[in-house]
């Protein structure tokens, strides 16, 4: 009577870093790339990074307005196939992280801005110039689960690894500041203008505003995983 063939993947028994895969992605993270090594049949051992750049420039309520948005970080991750099949989960710690949003805006001479529903014309001799930016915790632990594995149980080398999940940032630190002389509309610019670091309401109404989009970031708390890539295996 003849036996079945059994498959590479049911025969065989994989050593700690006795292969190599890598792969390269894209997602929400931006371009990144992987690289994978086994560590046991049903686990693997995995690291990369991810970048992104983004910068723009608009116009929003008379001022000139610019963001970037940059994303670097980096991960481990421990990939269990429970099923010895395609489908793993992957918790993982991210390390590096320096994710970061910065804007500037510039309100011209005569140009109105409201904090903390005050309004302040930008003086004409000494305009007001703004900047902020969002920073996110160096490191953070996170979890994932998808499809594709770089050290394939089988013959072949190529594979296509889908992962979604997320990872836990925690609350976001806002910075904001403004330069310059603001004026108050119910006063001649000759009397009305003062600079922002020496007038105390202007300051109080900013730290207004500071706190309330802090508690509006405290929802962002969690920053998504998404990418789809295409992996190969050398051994």
């Amino acid at each position: 009577m003849s036996v079945p063939p059994r498959s590479i993947g049911a025969s065989r028994t994989y050593r700690p870093f006795s292969g190599l895969g890598v792969a390269t992605r894209v997602g929400f993270g931006g371009t990144g790339f992987d690289i994978a090594t086994p560590l046991a049949t049903r686990f693997n051992l995995r690291a990369g990074t991810d970048f992104f750049n983004y910068g723009t420039n608009f116009q929003e309520e008379g001022a000139n307005v610019g963001v970037n948005l940059h994303l670097r970080t980096g991960h481990v991750a421990l990939d269990w196939f429970p099923f010895g099949s395609h489908l793993r989960l992957s918790p993982q710690f991210v390390f590096g992280n320096n994710d970061r949003i910065l804007a500037t805006a510039v309100i011209p001479s005569g140009s109105t801005v409201t904090l903390s529903g005050q309004d302040y014309i930008s003086s004409y001799s000494d305009p007001l110039r703004g900047s902020g930016r969002v920073d996110f915790r160096k490191t953070s632990p996170g979890f994932s689960f998808g499809f594709g594995n770089l050290i394939p149980r089988d013959k072949s080398h190529f594979s296509i690894p889908v992962e979604m999940g997320f990872f836990y940032v925690g609350q976001p630190s806002l910075q904001v500041a403004f330069t310059g002389s603001a004026c108050d509309p119910n006063y001649p610019p000759s009397i009305g203008c003062q600079s922002v670091d020496q007038d105390a309401g202007f300051q109080k109404n900013l730290a207004e505003f500071k706190a309330r989009n802090d508690h509006n970031l405290s929802y962002a708390s969690f920053f998504p995983i998404f990418s789809i890539g295409v992996g190969y295996r050398f051994r």
